[in-house]
C-alpha cells in the first residue's frame, strides 16, 4: 500500500477508534440492541405459543353430543350448553370478546354418526355450524381447535383407512425425513441473507456519508486535498478506512442477530416440531460467509463513497443513497420466497443478488465454491471500478469544492 493511502487510512481509523461515542454508537450499540431485541421477540412469541397451547377458551354449544363434550374439554374448551334461542345472543358475546366460538350441532347429528355405513355414500350430511371471530386471537385459536377436534371425532367414528398413523408426537416425527440440520439451514436461508444485506448496507451508509460529504459540508475536506498526498490515495484510504469500519459495524450486527436466533427461532422450530441450532455450521460454511460479506461491504463502501463524493451534504448523500437501499433491501426479500440457491453461475454475475444467492447457498448447505468465487469477484470488480470513478471526481475541482 503506499504511504499516501496509508497516511489516510490510519488518519481515519484514529478518528474512528478515538472516538468513544463514535466507536459505541457505530460498532457496540446495534449488535446489542438487536441482541436484546431479537431475544425480547422470541421470548414473547414462544410465551404467545405456549399460552395458546395451554388456555382454556370458553365455548358455547347447542345440542352437543356427550362424547364430543368430554372430547372438547379435554383439547382446553370449557363448553357451556345453550339452546337454539341463544345463539344470536352468543355470536354479540362473540364480538365483544365475551367467549371465544359457538358451536352449533343439527338435529340427530349423534343419530347419524352411530347410523352412518362407511360405504354407502351419504348424500345430505349434517353440518356443524362455527361461529368465530378473526379479530379475536383467541377466538381463532379455539375454532381451529375445535376443527381439528371435529376431524379426530369424523376419522373415529367413520375411520376407513389413517394417513401416518401415530398415537405420539414422536411417533408422527419419524415420517419427517427431513434432518434437523435441513430444517435449520431452511429457516435461516430464508430470513439472515434478507437480515444481513441490509444491516450491512445501514452500517455502510452511517459511516460513508459522514466521512466523505460531511467532511465537504465542514469544509475540512479542502484541507486534506491540498497536502501533498495524491487524491487517489486519499480515495484508497478512505475507502480502506471505511470498509473497516463497516466490517466492524456489520459484525457487532452479524453476532447480535446469530446469538439472538435460538430465541428468536425457537417458536417456529417447536411448531415444526424439529430442532433449531446454529451448531449445524462448520468453519467451512463461516469462511465462505466471510468472504461474501467481505466482498459485498467493500463494494457497498465503494458505491456509497462514489454517491457521497457528488454530493454536497451529509443529507444529500443519504437521499442519493436511499434509492440503492430500496433495491438492496427488495432483493434480499427474494431469499425468503425461495430458499433454493441458483445454481447457474450467471446469477452470480449480478452484483447484490449474487450475494444474497450465496449466502441462501451458505446457509442451506448448498453452496458452490466456484459461485462463491464469482460473487467475490464480480463485486470486487464493481469495487475497482467504483474507484477509477472516485478517483475522477476526487480530481475534479468542480466536485470537490462545490458548495
Amino acid at each position: 500500500m503506499k504511504n499516501g493511502a496509508l497516511v489516510v487510512l490510519k488518519k481515519e481509523l484514529a478518528r474512528f477508534f478515538g472516538d468513544k461515542r463514535l466507536f459505541f454508537t457505530t460498532v457496540i450499540m446495534p449488535g446489542l440492541l438487536i441482541f436484546v431485541m431479537y431475544n425480547v421477540m422470541g421470548n414473547v412469541m414462544q410465551d404467545n405459543l405456549s399460552s395458546k397451547m395451554t388456555a382454556v377458551s370458553e365455548v358455547y354449544a347447542v345440542d352437543i353430543p356427550d362424547g364430543l363434550k368430554s372430547l372438547f374439554e379435554s383439547g382446553a374448551l370449557k363448553v357451556t350448553v345453550i339452546s337454539e334461542d341463544e345463539i344470536e345472543d352468543a355470536k354479540n358475546k362473540i364480538k365483544e370478546k365475551n367467549i371465544a366460538a359457538c358451536v352449533v350441532f343439527p338435529k340427530g347429528f349423534q343419530d347419524f354418526v352411530n347410523n352412518f355405513k362407511p360405504y354407502k355414500r351419504a348424500q345430505n350430511v349434517p353440518n356443524v355450524e362455527v361461529y368465530y371471530s378473526t379479530a379475536d386471537i383467541e377466538s381463532s385459536s379455539a375454532y381451529s381447535r375445535i376443527v381439528d377436534l371435529l376431524d379426530l371425532y369424523e376419522s373415529d367414528a367413520c375411520n376407513v383407512f389413517d394417513i401416518n398413523f401415530a398415537s405420539t408426537a414422536e411417533e408422527q416425527q419419524k415420517y419427517n425425513v427431513a434432518t434437523d440440520e435441513q430444517t435449520t439451514g431452511t429457516l435461516l436461508a430464508s430470513l439472515l441473507p434478507m437480515l444481513l444485506m441490509t444491516l450491512m448496507y445501514s452500517s455502510c451508509m452511517a459511516l460513508a456519508p459522514e466521512s466523505i460529504a460531511g467532511e465537504k459540508e465542514r469544509g475540512t475536506f479542502a484541507t486534506l486535498l491540498i497536502t501533498p498526498v495524491p487524491r487517489e490515495q486519499i480515495a484508497l484510504g478512505k475507502v480502506l478506512a471505511l470498509s473497516c469500519m463497516a466490517l466492524l459495524s456489520g459484525l457487532s450486527n452479524f453476532l447480535g442477530t446469530f446469538l439472538s436466533l435460538p430465541a428468536l427461532m425457537g417458536s417456529v422450530a417447536e411448531e415444526a416440531e424439529s430442532e433449531f441450532s446454529v451448531a449445524v455450521y462448520t468453519a467451512k460454511e463461516y469462511a465462505l460467509l466471510i468472504v461474501v460479506i467481505l466482498s459485498t461491504v467493500i463494494m457497498f463502501v465503494t458505491i456509497i463513497s462514489v454517491l457521497s463524493t457528488i454530493a454536497k451534504t451529509v443529507k444529500e448523500a443519504s437521499t442519493l443513497t436511499l434509492p440503492l437501499m430500496m433495491a438492496v433491501m427488495f432483493i434480499g426479500f427474494s431469499a425468503m420466497y425461495n430458499s433454493d440457491p441458483k445454481q447457474e453461475i450467471m446469477w452470480y454475475l449480478i452484483p447484490v443478488y449474487n450475494s444474497v444467492q450465496s449466502m441462501i447457498g451458505i446457509f442451506s448447505f448448498s453452496a458452490s465454491a466456484v459461485n462463491i468465487l464469482v460473487t467475490a469477484g464480480i463485486n470486487l470488480a464493481v469495487s475497482a471500478f467504483g474507484m477509477i470513478v472516485l478517483r475522477v471526481l476526487f480530481n475534479n475541482e468542480r466536485v470537490m469544492f462545490a458548495r
